[in-house]
């Protein structure tokens, strides 16, 4: 009923995708104003003497509905605010003389309409209708005070009197309440968002900060290492065994970089693309086929084993380019972590139409205290059992574009090892 009711209600102001803020005020204060208008033509026909007052708020009603419409449909919201704002200052200025003058509710009217004016005016403008209520209101209380016969119709008994105040101050009040409701929702909205992007920036900043660090860091440090090797052989005189031993060494960091290097990159990229991905239907067992040879030799050097598990026919629906991404920076991980001679298992289950991808190690697991930040940049870069060095990089990116696709990316850590699972849709 909530909703039905929601609906409504925006299809009468507008949807906020559609008009500004200031539009969708006009609209409510349109639709309150001619409502609580026609009922005070009515009440001012059938329960009062004030006839001609009835006649002026039933003008008053159908100059504000062709306003509502000028804007609702039109969009034409200043030319409907300016005219609004003319035809209630005049409306207001006759209706004085025909409901009682200053004993009468007019005041009060001329008070509510300057604030609904100014909710929805332009800024440059408010001390224009500031000025021309205030003149308004001085002009004809004047012409009272210096020629009260101007007064056309009073109240008859006191019944009207109270009746006629009461109904003018409950109109009031509504708009009022209404108008002051919507700004209070709309000011929290707008906080709510602003303090989101906040957020959002201030992770950026962090994650920013994090990346200089890396490349100011982890880039130059292998670089360095090369150039003092090559420093080091127009120096020393190395035997053989020093020789591959140092090479060893700078191979594997030249490897780590480059590794780092390429998801910086993807990283980048990932920063200028827009739209949604382009999946596309894949053998699993196919497309990894060649990120699995390349592990098969790195994983050698540690002496480890990686076994394939995947199933020939299991097809999944993804991105090619974000597949082979996320299993190499798994992988890459699995190798880094795990002790010479260990074991890496790379598998395929299905459960309830998703094809879980796992990648399982015999390393050394995951420090519980570094468990909650593995997919963002906050936590702390972590070393190999080749002192490797991880930057956090890679699953911040695995996250990023599996979730990006619609799938999922978690974990299971002990002492004895790691399990990384990925949910993926099976193509049809």
């Amino acid at each position: 009923m909530r909703s039905k009711s929601q609906r409504y209600w925006q299809y009468i102001t507008g949807k906020p995708e559609e008009f500004s803020f200031e539009s969708r005020i006009f609209h409510t204060i349109s639709f309150v104003a001619i409502v609580a208008l026609s009922l005070e033509t009515l009440f001012n026909f059938f329960l009062t003497t004030l006839h001609s007052a009835g006649f002026i708020s039933g003008t008053i009603c159908v100059l504000q509905l062709g306003m509502f419409f000028l804007s609702r449909l039109k969009k034409r919201l200043t030319l409907a605010v300016i005219l609004s704002a003319i035809e209630i200052n005049i409306a207001c200025a006759l209706a004085y003389f025909f409901n009682s003058g200053i004993t009468g509710s007019m005041l009060l009217l001329f008070v509510v309409s300057l604030f609904l004016v100014l909710l929805v005016i332009p800024r440059k403008q408010w001390l224009f209708w500031f000025f021309i209520n205030l003149l308004v209101v001085i002009l004809i209380t004047g012409l009272e005070y210096y020629h009260p016969q101007l007064i056309l119709q009073q109240y008859k008994n006191r019944e009207e009197l109270f009746t006629d105040q009461l109904f003018t101050y409950l109109m009031v009040i509504t708009l009022i309440y209404i108008c002051t409701v919507q700004l209070r929702k709309n000011y929290l909205l707008q906080k709510s968002l602003a303090d989101e992007k906040a957020h959002k920036l201030e992770i950026l900043n962090k994650e920013k900060d994090k990346l200089f660090s890396v490349i100011s860091h982890d880039l130059t440090t292998p670089l360095a290492s090369v150039k003092q090797y090559l420093d080091l052989l127009q120096q020393v005189e190395l035997s053989a065994e020093e020789k591959a031993t140092i090479e060893q060494q700078l191979a594997l960091s030249m490897s780590d970089a480059q590794f780092l290097l390429q998801n910086l990159l993807q990283w980048a990229r990932s920063q200028f693309q827009s739209g949604p991905l382009q999946l596309q239907v894949l053998n699993l067992k196919k497309q990894l086929a060649p990120t699995l040879q390349m592990f098969n030799q790195i994983a050698s050097k540690k002496s480890i084993s990686i076994y394939p598990a995947i199933q020939d026919k299991t097809a999944v629906a993804t991105d090619p380019n974000i597949l082979d991404l996320v299993v190499r920076n798994l992988l890459n991980n699995a190798v880094k972590f795990t002790r010479p001679g260990g074991e890496i298992t790379l598998g395929t289950t299905v459960n309830d139409g998703q094809c879980i991808l796992f990648i399982k190690d015999n390393g050394v697991g995951i420090a519980p205290e570094k468990q909650a930040n593995i997919f963002g940049l906050k936590t702390e870069s972590a070393y190999g059992t080749f002192n490797e060095k991880g930057t956090g990089l890679g699953l911040m990116l695995c996250k990023e574009y599996i979730e990006l696709q619609g799938g999922k990316i978690w974990f299971e850590s002990t002492a004895s090892g790691t399990t990384f699972y990925v949910s993926m849709s099976i193509a049809d």
